[in-house]
């Protein structure tokens, strides 16, 4: 059992709210001077009153990033501001302090003494420590804030279903939210955990099937019942392949000179390519026009020119002049002759080295009875090497496909044998789930005045889901804003109340502005509360209402339920929850 005693702070931003068994009420109300006719005046949202919830929860741990409390601006709040909740867990008194500034570091003070926490994860499971310290050992327990969660709905989750209490935008799957409900009802929630992990495998490995699937039939251009005699098709060919070459050389042959009669084709084709090269340079000089010869007259010319200019600075005669032109010409015919000479060397070279590893290739070839297989063995070998690596490919995809296969068979009847162990505690649960339904109805009777209700819990165990469990509520007309907001409310109280599902429920509950329903419907919940208390129910209720949303019934006596008495605080627009005004950040 959980009870909220108090909601309190440092340095007075608010005013402390103090709670007490039974139902508890936060009222949002209009200015009451009524000399003040400003339209402001009379409006009672937007006064604090989900605030205040959103501080209860922010004490209880709720995850920072999703709290309002930290969208207030920082000029706002003093720095060492702190958030303290007063609770009892079966008895035990506790405060949580959380620090606005480090709200990942919150400290419980205990009849025990002080535990900081460097950690939110720690100080909750502290708590749940204290919460399920009477569970039986080993069994799979939700999380402390998976229990408060269904035990405190804010007006984010806008009351759309049982299921889901959280703010609407947060896409939250059915499966990580249904083990508190199951919990109440005294189902084993390990099942479920197992379920989770073993989808989570077969669709990675169905993934990984699929994957395998269109490498081997080409993306679907052939079948997969085919591949099998496919790989037995392609094994016979590579056989035959083997057989064939096998005729021709023998295998210690062919390990012994293919490599070297691959190198020998490489080195003859670049001699060749080398050979072709060397030619062509001889055909270029063979082809170049003699040295162009200086004439003698023309170097006389350019002598004796140079030779008046300069006087007696030249002491170089004419026939010396004329003995360096022959030294020139005759030097450029013998670098070309001695280039040609050495190129036509080279040549022959290249021919005697081509002959020679010919004459070791076809050495080589003479080994076999046929020239033409290894003639080309290159490319021979290249396919029959591709269709060895297609086959070795096939053979290890198709075993990767039917083991996984075998796997997704074994984990599909292991997940049938949970779904089985599940079905089976629905059924010994029964007792508990039927009487629970027969309140609801009631209920129902109760608030909307016929019967026509229904509760069943039921697994689905289909391909086409992932939804494990449902918890299945139907009442007349729903599907409707207002009449689901009464399913909400009627199932959550049911839970607190029922005989059954009290037994695991904190019996305590927060409802922020639900009744955003019919008169009818408000008046009748409101009653349904104040019997359930005078009947001697145990239970705490904490529900944010606007005031003049029941004046009118109040005045005719419809409302049972004494709203002043159960008023444990009441905003209006000049007296707000936080005594400042400021946009959340």
């Amino acid at each position: 059992m959980i009870r909220i005693n108090k909601l309190h702070s440092t340095h007075d931003l608010f005013k402390p709210i103090d709670f007490t068994d039974g139902i508890n009420l936060i009222l949002g109300e209009k200015v009451t001077n009524p000399t003040d006719n400003k339209r402001k005046n009379k409006k009672t949202n937007g006064v604090g009153k989900s605030l205040s919830i959103e501080f209860i929860n922010f004490a209880l741990l709720k995850d920072e990033k999703d709290s309002r409390v930290m969208k207030i601006p920082l000029d706002k709040i003093p720095n060492d501001f702190v958030v303290k909740l007063d609770i009892s867990i079966d008895g035990n008194r506790l405060t949580i302090a959380r620090p606005w500034n480090e709200p990942d570091k919150p400290t419980i003070f205990s009849e025990d003494g002080v535990v900081p926490f460097n950690k939110v994860e720690d100080a909750l499971q502290y708590l749940h420590k204290l919460v399920f310290k009477d569970a039986p050992a080993k069994t799979e327990l939700p999380s402390f804030r998976e229990l408060i969660s269904l035990c405190l709905r804010d007006e984010d989750s806008e009351f759309k279903n049982i299921i889901n209490p959280h703010n609407v935008n947060k896409k939250i799957p059915n499966n990580n939210l249904i083990g508190a409900h199951l919990y109440f009802f005294g189902i084993d929630l390990s099942p479920i955990k197992e379920i989770k992990k073993l989808y989570t495998l077969l669709e990675n490995d169905k993934n990984t099937l699929n994957y395998l699937k269109k490498r081997l039939t080409n993306d679907g251009a052939k079948k997969i019942s085919n591949i099998k005699s496919e790989i037995n098709s392609l094994e016979n060919e590579i056989k035959e392949a083997e057989i064939a070459l096998e005729k021709y050389e023998s295998q210690a042959l062919l390990e012994t000179h293919r490599a070297e009669l691959l190198r020998l084709d490489s080195q003859i084709e670049e001699l060749r390519v080398k050979q072709t090269i060397v030619r062509n340079e001889i055909r270029k000089i063979e082809s170049m026009p003699a040295p162009e010869s200086i004439n003698i007259s023309d170097v006389e010319i350019v002598y004796n020119k140079f030779k008046d200019g300069l006087g007696t600075s030249i002491g170089k005669s004419f026939k010396e002049v004329l003995a360096f032109k022959e030294k020139i010409e005759r030097y450029q015919n013998e670098l070309l002759n001695e280039k040609l000479k050495l190129l036509k060397v080279e040549v022959s070279k290249i021919f005697d080295d081509i002959s020679r590893l010919d004459e070791r290739r076809g050495a080589l070839l003479t080994l076999t009875d046929n020239r033409g297989i290894l003639k080309d063995f290159k490319n021979s070998f290249s396919v029959y090497s591709q269709q060895k690596d297609i086959l070795a490919r096939n053979i290890s995809d198709l075993e990767e496909y039917e083991s996984i296969g075998r796997e997704v068979k074994k984990n599909e009847v292991k997940k049938d044998n949970l779904f089985l162990e599940l079905d089976a505690q629905i059924f010994e649960n029964q007792r508990i789930i039927k009487d629970f339904e027969k309140l609801l109805v009631e209920m129902h009777m109760f608030i909307m005045g016929n019967a026509e209700a229904s509760f069943e819990v039921e697994t689905i165990n289909t391909g086409k889901s992932k939804t494990i469990i449902n918890v299945v509520f139907r009442i007349e007309d729903d599907g409707s804003h207002s009449v689901d907001r009464t399913k909400v409310f009627m199932y959550d109280v049911a839970l607190m109340l029922n005989k059954f599902t009290n037994k695991r429920h904190p019996s305590f509950l927060i409802h922020d502005n639900i009744f955003d329903v019919d008169q009818d419907t408000l008046v009748q919940c409101l009653n349904y509360l104040d019997k359930a208390e005078k009947d001697g129910h145990e239970f705490q209720y904490i529900l944010t209402l606007n005031r003049d949303k029941i004046e009118s019934e109040e005045r005719r006596q419809e409302v049972h339920l004494d709203i002043d008495r159960h008023r444990v605080a009441s905003f209006d627009r000049e007296n707000t929850f936080l005594k400042f005004k400021y946009k959340e950040q």
